[in-house]
């Protein structure tokens, strides 16, 4: 499973491994051993169930993936009273009390969202192991956030002109550019208590014809129909050929449409981005001249 990589990244990383005296936390003697994965790798606290949304070209799926230690064993995702697991294998929930006095006082007082988290490390855990970490989010949510984000499933862009691409398009005669599939995508990871759902949003895309020039359109383009003007241009996405596709290579224009989507998600009462995403498809335009006929 792609582990917690992306949870300091709003915050300076600070990772402080201490040492602390024994401090009484009755939950964690209940929960440890509680289950053992290795043995029931199919126990639902072992487990993320990762669901993506159907749509055109991208089939809703749904799968589970286990959760591991950093030395690969599977483990529980989380353990009640006691924490979420972390990239370091150590089991966190936010400092309060003697706890948090003891972070501040060995790494400083915290700007939010930051906030320190304390966390016992291991499964069983290792005695007298408990250490400091700073998150600018909540470690249970964003672990299921990252999941979410890598299940997303992004249809390919499908191209549409008119004039079609697949006819002889004319200098000096507007093409209409737009898409088909353009929609949100989301995927669902969750674990029984919480779920967090990430979703794609196509918000711009920016066409290359081929010729050397380029068009960013906000949307996915206006659909010509038979009632509209062919020697109109798009009101929203289109370009017109100022020269002929005679000498690009196979004497085809290569025309790209690359799709930028925004990722956002949201679950376990906390809301976060991911870096845009983006999806591309190219079709062959070949570009000529009108021909005039004289007769007699």
């Amino acid at each position: 499973m792609r582990r917690l990589t992306t949870v300091l990244t709003a915050t300076a990383v600070l990772v402080l491994a201490i040492t602390l005296a024994p401090i009484g936390r009755p939950a964690f003697a209940g929960a440890w051993g509680s289950v053992d994965c290795r043995k029931t790798p199919s126990n639902p606290q072992c487990l993320v169930t990762v669901g993506t949304s159907g749509g055109p070209g991208s089939p809703g799926t749904t799968a589970s993936s286990a959760c591991h230690d950093p030395n690969g064993t599977v483990v529980p995702c989380s353990l009640p009273g006691v924490g979420w697991l972390a990239d370091d294998g150590c089991y966190y929930q936010p400092a309060t009390g003697d706890e948090l006095a003891a972070a501040e006082a060995a790494g400083g007082i915290l700007t939010p969202p930051a906030q320190w988290y304390v966390g016992q490390c291991g499964y069983p855990p290792v005695p007298g192991l408990t250490q400091f970490r700073v998150f600018g989010s909540a470690p249970g949510p964003q672990l299921l956030a990252d999941m979410a984000v890598k299940a997303l499933r992004l249809p390919a862009p499908v191209i549409r002109t008119n004039p079609s691409v697949a006819a002889q398009v004319l200098i000096r005669v507007p093409v209409w550019l737009w898409l088909d599939s353009w929609g949100d995508q989301t995927a669902t990871a969750s674990v029984p208590g919480m779920s967090v759902t990430a979703t794609a949003r196509p918000t711009r895309v920016v066409w290359s014809p081929g010729d050397g020039t380029s068009v960013a359109c906000t949307g996915a383009g206006t659909p010509w129909s038979a009632g509209d003007d062919p020697a109109s241009a798009s009101p929203t996405c289109g370009h017109t050929y100022l020269s002929t596709s005679a000498g690009a290579p196979g004497n085809a224009f290569t025309l790209t449409a690359a799709v930028t989507w925004q990722v956002s998600w949201a679950g376990g009462g906390q809301t976060g981005t991911a870096p845009d995403m983006q999806t591309t498809a190219q079709v062959g335009v070949t570009v000529g001249t009108s021909q005039t006929v004289t007769i007699g």
